[in-house]
């Protein structure tokens, strides 16, 4: 007799939503245009202030990490909420900053709201959407585009694959910027003093060794 073989149906789901990503990331990776990332990439470097990075709800999240992460390897960079920008704090941007939006759509009111002041401070204007026909990336100055197939959402809604891309975009963006500036595991080290990364590379036996004369001793016939 043949066992029966059971196979549950929640494997067959998650196992489609696997290949659907790798599906539309790998059109991501096959369209993404490299040429015009190292374009981005050598206008960033350029750059004498921050990179001020902005977006509205999970892409102001990404954007937010994408901030931390350019900071942690030594760019100058921090997220402004594009709410509280529109109530003062766009006063800490200056004209030698890079202001950049990231947006699936480029349709967001509260970014495209912030457009009018931002060229009144004559900041560089730079739109990362995957929409390149949207109304932010005809307001900015320059248009990264992140080509997204669909999201792994059955509906095409929930933003899933298209905050991935954003993600890997701002990434590779920061270890490119980290590697053009030559920066070292020492001023890595200087950065992360704590926690297991200070650690592993700053921490030496010396500082946790006893010294002197009251190091403790035991003989064999010790008890």
């Amino acid at each position: 007799m043949i066992p029966s073989i059971k196979i549950h149906i929640g494997t067959i789901m998650i196992k489609k939503i696997f290949d659907n990503e790798r599906q539309y990331l790998n059109f991501f990776f096959d369209k993404v245009d490299i040429q015009k990332m190292e374009e981005l990439l050598e206008i960033l470097k350029e750059c004498k202030g921050a990179l001020v990075l902005s977006g509205v709800g999970k892409s102001g999240l990404i954007a937010k990490k994408i901030a931390a992460t350019m900071t942690s390897t030594n760019t100058r960079a921090l997220f402004l909420s594009p709410v509280n920008a529109l109530h003062g704090d766009i006063g800490i941007v200056s004209p030698e900053d890079i202001f950049i939006f990231l947006s699936k759509t480029g349709e967001s009111d509260e970014l495209l709201t912030l457009i009018p002041s931002l060229r009144n401070k004559k900041v560089k204007l730079i739109a990362v959407v995957s929409n390149v026909n949207s109304r932010l990336a005809k307001a900015c100055d320059i248009v990264v585009h992140l080509p997204l197939e669909k999201e792994i959402c059955p509906f095409d809604i929930a933003p899933t694959t298209s905050t991935t891309i954003q993600m890997i975009f701002g990434d590779v963006m920061a270890i490119a910027l980290m590697q053009a500036r030559n920066f070292t595991i020492d001023e890595f080290a200087i950065n992360h003093p704590a926690g297991r990364i200070g650690k592993r590379i700053i921490l030496k036996v010396r500082d946790l060794m006893i010294r002197g004369k009251e190091i403790p001793f035991c003989k064999k016939e010790d008890l």
